[in-house]
């Protein structure tokens, strides 16, 4: 018996390799996440110049992104992220991974406090009760 080349067999220790067809599956979920994630973008009032001038990539290249044809290259998406909210926050959620809170988000939230704290405000007034909030 001799002994295989070098490269013939996979290692007998770790896992099995993952199926093809899950691989493929993966990578069709992805190109669609990331296709819905652009059309969402457009929605918002970008438009396809706009995805070029972000990621460097061209006018064709775009448009299979947004066909769900083709899924961008590691550096485009790393400008996708940056300059696209929907793209970051569609594989965030694919990753099973929190968002990081946006200026938005944050904005919103202070005005929701405001208004609570103006509501609060206005009841403890009706009771006669001091604003304490700037002991």
């Amino acid at each position: 018996m001799s002994v295989p080349p070098m490269g013939e067999e996979l290692p007998k220790k770790g896992g099995k390799l993952p199926d093809q067809r899950t691989r493929q599956k993966q990578a069709q979920e992805f190109t669609k996440a990331i296709s819905d994630a652009l059309k969402e973008e457009l929605a918002r009032g970008s438009s396809i110049k706009t995805i070029m001038a972000w990621t460097g990539a061209g006018e064709r290249t775009v448009k299979e992104w947004l066909a769900g044809s083709n899924a961008p290259r590691a550096f485009q998406l790393e400008c996708l992220f940056r300059s696209s909210e929907a793209v970051y926050q569609r594989i965030m959620l694919r990753t099973g991974r929190q968002p990081i809170v946006t200026r938005h988000k944050l904005q919103a939230v202070r005005r929701q406090l405001s208004d609570l704290a103006e509501a609060l405000d206005g009841a403890l007034a009706e009771e006669g009760v001091a604003d304490t909030s700037r002991v």
